[in-house]
């Protein structure tokens, strides 16, 4: 061989059965891998919407409540009971919506109770915690 000249080629070792079906195999636990982790993420999202939807089923029941007692000072205590367990569960939401985006609009709605009466999310909020029970798939 010249000192300028390039190295011969190899020549590509053909596909063998064997290296055939160690392939599909990597390729099946790869997929297999990813499946699990995928499955595991949607788990711990539907935990942590089930835990923000416990703050909000109290903020539900405190909202209730508070309309019931009119203008009571009771009354004032309650709903601002409310709003406090609406803002402790939108970082539990926000969690929950990151790791799965089917949690997005309960993350949303909840991040609007700062600036929209709490009358107008009651609707929403009871629909959206509403798909976090019963159901282990969402």
């Amino acid at each position: 061989m010249s000192a300028g000249a390039a190295p011969p080629a190899r020549a590509a070792r053909p596909v063998t059965r064997s290296r055939a079906r160690r392939a599909g195999a990597l390729a099946g636990v790869v997929a297999a891998i990813a499946l699990s982790s995928t499955a595991c993420a949607s788990s711990a999202a539907l935990d942590h919407a089930r835990q923000a939807c416990g703050h909000v089923d109290t903020a539900l029941r405190l909202y209730a409540k508070s309309q019931a007692e009119g203008s009571s000072p009771q009354a004032a205590i309650d709903a601002q009971a409310s709003v406090e367990e609406l803002r402790a569960a939108l970082p539990i939401a926000s969690i929950a919506a990151g790791q799965s985006a089917k949690w997005q609009a309960l993350m949303a709605t909840l991040s609007e109770s700062e600036r929209v009466p709490e009358a107008y999310l009651v609707h929403a909020l009871s629909l959206q915690c509403a798909a976090t029970s019963g159901s282990s798939s969402i």
